[in-house]
């Protein structure tokens, strides 16, 4: 059987939000996803790609723009060699005010309405089935029931949703592992979670999630991109290559010991230094004992740390370190409240609670010795 090399990929989530992020800094990001759908097309074409499929909210939200969809069609214009497959998913349902039914796509894209379709391609020898979601939520599997009708050929599905075991429930399309089995698929192509999986077997078939093409906040960290690669029968030879053009890092940073914001900064800088800093996306959780008297402020590291970073945010989970000679012979209303408020913070087990109680004897502190508690 001819080899068919396939790029499968998913979530793009076109024109996100990007709430957390300034206004010039979100329109950015919205440009970058597509440019890393350009990216990602342009390796369809340097590849020799067949078979492209998208499993699945390839657009975030019914407010797309008209830039957006210029980009995509012309994008998939430039590769009419490819055949494109879209499985629209919970974000992006297919229904009668859909961009995918509105739009004019071009000849090389299929879009999977409701029912299972499909598509055979008779010089791959290979058969292309498909369904998409209708509604944002879809609790019973697109899955039930299928097998392929012809085991000879080879059969590749895309979908959106999720994998469950017996028993367990989803809002979005809860695919068992007997389903897939009793597919007789060669390769189901999924696509909503955000992180890519190893390519697993059940039974014959083949499966994976290739992940998101670009990590859009905190909850998506590390490397992300796309699933490329041959397929034959029972055969796979399917390797993941990233795409995006920024990442997300989240990096936890003991500042215990430092003095001065210039000494702050200096630590931040030191962990972050090989990790591309100008071009990248970094939450900073500060932690460790702060001295009493440093009125630390986050605004202040950020300001110090701005022409370093592409986008920073920075968190304050320090506690303040209290000197123990200092306070044993005062009685004062100050030394009183650093007393209890310690007592407290050792008989508290629950971290959550004990969090708090840190939080309160440094903001208290800072009112009895500033009059402000310094809470940004």
């Amino acid at each position: 059987m001819k080899k068919v090399k396939i790029l499968h990929c998913a979530d793009f989530h076109f024109d996100t939000p990007f709430r957390e992020l300034s206004g010039s800094v979100a329109e950015k990001r919205k440009e970058d996803l597509r440019e890393t759908f350009g990216r990602v097309v342009n390796l369809a074409k340097e590849e020799g790609v067949h078979i492209m499929l998208l499993c699945g909210d390839l657009f975030d939200n019914r407010m797309v723009s008209p830039m957006t969809i210029a980009y995509l069609i012309g994008k998939l214009q430039e590769i009419p060699g490819v055949r494109v497959f879209i499985s629209p998913g919970n974000h992006d349902p297919y229904h009668e005010n859909s961009y995918y039914r509105l739009v004019q796509w071009p000849e090389n894209t299929h879009i999977f309405k409701n029912n299972m379709e499909k598509v055979e391609i008779e010089e791959l020898n290979t058969c292309v089935y498909g369904r998409g979601f209708t509604q944002a939520h879809q609790q019973d599997s697109l899955l039930h029931g299928f097998s392929v009708d012809d085991p000879t050929k080879l059969n590749i599905m895309t979908l959106h949703g999720d994998v469950v075991q017996p028993g367990q429930s989803s809002n979005y399309n809860p695919i068992t592992p007997g389903e897939i089995k009793e597919s007789r698929l060669d390769y189901l192509a999924l696509g909503h979670r955000h992180s890519v999986t190893n390519i697993n077997k059940i039974g014959d078939t083949f499966w994976a999630f290739c992940g998101c093409p670009e990590g859009r906040a905190f909850d998506e960290l590390g490397d992300k991109g796309i699933l490329i690669g041959e397929l034959r029968k029972g055969d796979p030879r399917i390797i993941f290559k990233t795409t995006g053009k920024r990442k997300y890092f989240e990096l936890k940073i003991d500042i215990s010991g430092c003095k001065t914001y210039e000494e702050v900064g200096d630590c931040i800088r030191e962990k972050a230094k090989d990790l591309a800093p100008g071009k990248n996306l970094f939450k900073i959780i500060l932690q460790g004992e702060m001295p009493e008297n440093f009125m630390f402020l986050t605004s202040v590291v950020k300001e110090k740390l701005a022409d370093r970073f592409y986008f920073l945010k920075v968190e304050d989970e320090t506690c303040t370190r209290v000197d123990p000679e200092s306070m044993a012979s005062d009685f004062t209303l100050r030394g009183l409240f650093i007393k209890k408020m310690q007592e407290q913070i050792r008989q508290t087990q629950d971290q959550e609670e004990r969090r708090k109680t840190e939080l309160a004897l440094k903001y208290g502190l800072r009112i009895l010795d500033r009059g402000e508690a310094g809470i940004e």
